[in-house]
């Protein structure tokens, strides 16, 4: 799966945009704020409906401007599809082909995009949303259920929250707890079947870098080991109601990154974070490659040799271009680049100044 054309009007900084991109690999080049993140984060739109520096869709509409639009001809299997998103202050209007769609979730299932950007170790270091996001990429990608199934988890928990603020009768909780037990049940199977097809393609990876290995990832389902959440539920119904909120369950899930038998990010630097967590989407990349679900995600670098070493820059660009898959990789300077790993791949190479590209 590829783009074979994009159009961008009036988003952000980039006022008319039209490229027809490698279907390998694609070097966006520009000094800081030209449009290079921007251009990216038009693509990822496209794919999600949603940007990755802000969640205020309106600072996305260019100075002026009364809305932007966003258009791609994607090719899959052999078929191209039309992709096409307009956006203003308070309305979003979005179309596949020539259908008019309500539910974003379609984008993801036409163009899954994969984002390395500057921000990628907080995925290590930050707060655990950031590493469940990282998890519910990946099985949303691979298990076709798993979107309904975490829908229907998040609303018996919000049915449970408001039972608990409003100190309703202990038979009527009951009954919450018991259906969120139920279907945590499934989103926890799902997760850990996924994470154990994704170890071997870690391990792999990681193999290759003596300095890095062992890296190993175990899931945190977000109650204690060994217990049953049912029975943490209950334990817990007095601090619930205390708080209005649930403590446990598989809203607090995490992903535990370890070196040998230690946290990850409390004995690696900034820099092997970077390469580590950078080198993790990779593997997700991968796995969902083979995995036979026919979606072939698109992948988005952003800026990362800024933080990276020579050394760590290669190893991490050798993965990437050996991936089948388009990219587009940002930078100030094309030098920066290991060009030698694009030798024999095919590639292009778009300038962007002022908001144009070319």
């Amino acid at each position: 799966m590829a783009i074979e054309e994009i159009a961008i009007d009036n988003f952000r900084n980039l006022t008319h945009v039209r490229l027809c991109p490698s279907p390998h690999i694609n070097l966006v080049v520009g000094k800081n704020g030209s449009g290079k993140t921007s251009f990216l984060e038009a693509i990822y739109h496209l794919g999600t409906a949603r940007s990755f520096r802000t969640a205020q869709s309106n600072l996305l509409i260019s100075m002026g401007a009364k809305k932007f639009t966003l258009y791609s001809r994607i090719k899959k299997a052999g078929v191209a599809v039309g992709v096409g998103i307009s956006r203003e202050k308070k309305q979003i209007k979005i179309k596949i082909g020539n259908h008019p769609i309500s539910n974003s979730s379609k984008l993801a299932e036409i163009l899954p995009v994969q984002l390395i950007n500057p921000d990628v170790h907080k995925m290590m270091e930050d707060g655990s949303r950031y590493r469940r996001r990282f998890i519910e990429w990946g099985v949303f990608h691979v298990k076709p259920n798993y979107l309904t199934m975490w829908r229907q988890c998040t609303h018996i928990l919000k049915q449970r929250n408001a039972a608990l603020r409003h100190n309703v009768s202990l038979n009527e909780l009951a009954l919450w707890d018991d259906a969120l037990c139920d279907i945590s049940q499934h989103v926890n199977e799902a997760r850990l079947d996924y994470i154990q097809r994704l170890y071997p393609y870690i391990d792999k990876l990681f193999s290759k870098i003596s300095e890095l290995h062992p890296i190993t990832i175990a899931l945190d389902q977000g109650w204690p080991e060994g217990s049953k959440l049912l029975d943490v539920l209950r334990d817990n119904r007095a601090s619930d109601k205390k708080k209005g909120f649930t403590h446990y369950g598989p809203h607090r899930a995490d992903l535990k990154i370890f070196f040998g038998n230690v946290k990850a990010k409390d004995i690696i630097s900034r820099g092997q974070q970077k390469l580590v967590t950078a080198l993790l989407k990779v593997a997700q990349t991968q796995q969902l490659l083979d995995s036979g679900s026919g979606s072939d995600p698109i992948l988005l670098v952003d800026d990362l040799p800024a933080e990276l070493d020579r050394v760590m820059m290669c190893i991490l660009f050798e993965e990437i271009t050996s991936l089948p898959i388009q990219s587009f990789i940002t930078t100030t300077d094309l030098t920066s680049f290991p060009i030698v790993g694009f030798k024999d791949a095919h590639h292009r190479v778009f300038h962007v100044e002022h908001g144009s590209i070319e």
